[in-house]
This record gives C-alpha cells, structure tokens and sequence, in this order.
C-alpha cells in the first residue's frame, strides 16, 4: 500500500488532541457563561439544542479525551520529546528565568484561585455576574433549590399551597397530571412545558397562615427559607418577601453589629459579617438571635 494512503495512528491521535481542545474552549466558554442549575433546570434552559446537563456531558467526555489523547501523543512522540529535553539540559545546564517564571506565575495564579483574591478573583466575579444576569425577572427564580424535582404534595406542604386546587387548576390549564405524587419535571416533560410554567398555575393557591402570635424560631425559619436563594436577593427585596420593614431589618441587623444597606445583596453582606444568609434573616425575624461568630463554634 502507498504509504502516502497508510492509517497513521500518530496523526489521528494528534487531530484528535486538535479536536478535543477546540470542543473544550467552547463548551468552556458556555458553562462559564450559562445561569445557575437552579434556573436552568427551572427554565428547562438550552443552547444550540442543548441543555445544562448535555453541555456538561460533552465538556466532561472530551476533557478526558483531551487527556487519553495527549498521554498517547506523548508517548508516541516519547523519541523527540526527551531528545529535545537532553538538549535543552545540555545548552542550559542551569534552570532557566523563563522556568521560574512560569513556574512562579502557575503558583501565584493557584494560590490567588484558593485564597479568592483579585485579580483572579475578578473572574470568578464575573462568571457569578453573567450566570445571575439570566435572570431578568424574580419569577425565573425556582421558590427554593430544585423545587423541579418535588412532588406536588411535597410543594404544596412546604410552600403552604392548597394541594386539591393546585391538581384542579393544572387540569383545568389542559395539563396531564397523573396525581400529587408526580413531580413538578415530570408534568412539565409530560406537557411540553417547563417547571417554571407549571408552577405559575398554582403559586397563588396559598393557604393563608394563621396569625402568629409569637416571633419564629430559628429552626422554623431554616426550614421555611433554607435553599430559597436569598443570597441573590437585596435586603429590601428579602425584607419584602418575609413582610418586613426595610427600615426594621437594617435596624435589627445594625443592633447585631452587622452594617448593611437596602440594595445589597445577602450574600456578599453575609460573607463580609462571616456568616450565611439564612443567619442574617434569623437576626431580622427571630428576636435575641445572635448569629455566630467567623471561626467559632
């Protein structure tokens, strides 16, 4: 066989290294970009055909075989490879400053990322930055985290929603539920719909709570608020949600010695005070709360 026809296996293994890296600069750039799995399950969000799921599955497969290719590239190239170190050795019997150097700035870049300090910090920022600004309406926000996969009865108990009018105003809206046990995804995929838009049919069922006639406890404020997303939420938008005053959450909070302003968000007010957001809510809602200490027990 003409040689110039002949399968090469080296030249394969180094287009598929080519491939693998021009498919993962591209599934990178959209999984640094696309929102948050709350809203994109919630939204049933997709791009060129392909959800947050699938881009992450093709990201992972050719990520190892970027890896299994590049191991096999160099060990088909072992020969050049270690010719050329020997000779690199042999000119420069000393390391080189442009070893340091890029050895330097590799353990700097590390340390930066662990540490969360500019300036790469500031890629960090901006990947929370674009991933939020999906959200261009409170109500794509799921009412707490993979609320898509709770049942119906399961939604209705925690979210206090009238349960046998929430089945009626979903067949009433032409969807197919088969009863309280099924899932907000699976009416959805069942429908041609997304969770979000079933939830919008029954939200306003709310069975109205009976007056309190005492403050919370810390734990039924867990339970009712954890994994809602207030970290994303502004101090008067929170303050709104749990009917609040603005004016009494700052002051509830400034008593507690944690400064804060209405349009700041939760969650970068909850890590400059060392702790989370849902402790900051318990501090406006649960009288005497004292959140606890960065570092303490």
């Amino acid at each position: 066989m003409n040689s110039r026809h002949r399968f090469s296996l080296r030249s394969a293994i180094a287009f598929l290294v080519t491939w693998s890296f021009a498919v993962l600069t591209v599934t990178g750039l959209v999984l640094y970009v696309l929102p948050h799995g709350r809203v994109a399950y919630w939204t049933h969000w997709s791009l060129l055909g392909l959800d947050k799921d699938q881009w992450a599955g093709v990201h992972m497969m050719f990520g190892g075989l970027f890896i299994v290719s590049g191991a096999l590239h160099l060990y088909f190239n072992w020969k050049p490879f270690t010719r050329y170190l020997a000779e690199r050795v042999g000119a420069h019997v000393r390391p080189s400053r442009e070893l340091f150097a890029s050895l330097g700035l590799a353990l700097a870049i590390l340390a930066l990322a662990i540490l969360d300090l500019p300036p790469v910090s500031w890629v960090f920022d901006l990947n929370a930055t674009l991933k939020a600004a999906w959200v261009t309406d409170p109500d794509l926000e799921p009412p707490y985290g993979h609320a898509e996969e709770s049942t119906l009865a399961g939604l209705a108990r925690r979210l206090r929603l009238d349960l046998p009018k929430a089945e009626a105003a979903l067949r009433e809206a032409g969807l197919a539920v088969r009863g309280p046990q099924d899932t907000l995804e699976q009416i959805a995929r069942r429908n041609a719909t997304t969770p979000l838009a079933v939830y919008a049919l029954i939200r306003d069922l709310e069975i109205p709570e009976p007056p309190r006639t005492t403050p919370p406890t810390p734990e039924e404020v867990e339970a009712r608020w954890a994994g809602t997303g207030l970290g994303r939420l502004t101090l008067a938008e929170v303050a709104g949600r749990v009917d609040l005053g603005t004016d009494e959450a700052l002051a509830r909070l400034t008593a507690a010695g944690i400064t804060a302003s209405p349009d700041e968000r939760l969650r970068p007010l909850a890590d400059r005070a060392g702790v989370t957001p849902i402790d900051l809510l318990k501090v406006m809602l649960v009288p005497g709360f004292e959140p606890p200490h960065p570092g303490g027990n």
